[in-house]
């Protein structure tokens, strides 16, 4: 008898191996999101428990759907695997749909869903560097701190030059620290991000360079080619603007300026 539970068993583990999608594995009333640390966008607070504008978004659309939403935590230059893989089911953290990764645009890379929020690349620096930082032009030569694979990344490898150097990291968190040591002498970071922490505790001696001012940006939500999820959020996220939802989270972040729900970026 034994001997025949443990057959049953192996036989099943096996079935869950070739087969985790339809049913042993991942539900699929489960909607995964693949998220880095982002103040106001995708935080977590004491007890471990998920906040910020992308989270509680993502909840409304999930209620939408009739999917419950669980978020992990990816390295952003593995985005695009973690997706391919079916460990996550999207990118929902602040995803810049104009941008690039290694020169191919992203929107050929992924479904993108309507573009909810605007946004910009923008340079952080010391306080005491600032006069340094006049034009993009100033930038060459230097090393940049910037999350890898993100649209920060893509700029500064155009702008550093041959003599110039590049410190990437799995979160654009992690820049703020490297030019605050010193170790970097700029960062190029998501502007909302960086408004929420220079100026602030530990980042006190930080600024934003108002003189270089990036080209505008759009979030938008990447989901693997062919999905059939990027229909049914767009519709939730269709609902969400129309009946006043989705301003009303963005109000709760101070975000309500940046949102600007359009059907593609190149509108």
């Amino acid at each position: 008898m034994k001997k025949i539970v443990s057959l049953a068993l192996a036989m099943t583990m096996i079935f869950c191996s070739m087969f985790m999608f339809a049913g042993c594995g991942k539900e699929d009333n489960v909607l995964t999101c693949g998220v880095t640390i982002f103040e106001k966008m995708n935080e977590q607070d004491e007890n471990g428990n998920w906040t910020g504008f992308e989270c509680d978004f993502a909840r409304a659309v999930g209620e939408l759907i009739g999917m419950e939403v669980e978020f992990q935590i990816i390295d952003w230059e593995q985005k695009y695997s973690e997706l391919n893989s079916g460990k996550i089911d999207c990118i929902w953290n602040g995803y810049t749909a104009n941008s690039s990764d290694d020169g191919v645009e992203r929107k050929d890379l992924v479904d993108l869903s309507y573009c909810y929020m605007l946004n910009q690349q923008c340079i952080v620096v010391k306080k005491s560097n600032l006069d340094s930082y006049k034009s993009e032009a100033d930038l060459a030569g230097k090393k940049a701190a910037v999350e890898a694979g993100s649209a920060g990344a893509a700029y500064a490898e155009g702008v550093i030059g041959e003599n110039g150097d590049m410190a990437t990291f799995s979160a654009q968190i992690n820049t703020f620290l490297e030019v605050n040591s010193g170790k970097s002498d700029f960062a190029v970071v998501d502007i909302i991000l960086a408004k929420n922490i220079c100026g602030n505790g530990d980042y006190e001696d930080l600024v934003i360079v108002d003189a270089i001012e990036l080209p505008a940006e759009f979030y938008a939500i990447g989901f693997k080619k062919g999905s059939e999820l990027t229909a049914k959020v767009n519709e939730a996220i269709k609902t969400l603007n129309d009946n006043g939802k989705l301003l009303e989270i963005a109000k709760q972040y101070g975000l309500e300026n940046s949102l600007n729900v359009v059907l593609t970026y190149e509108e």
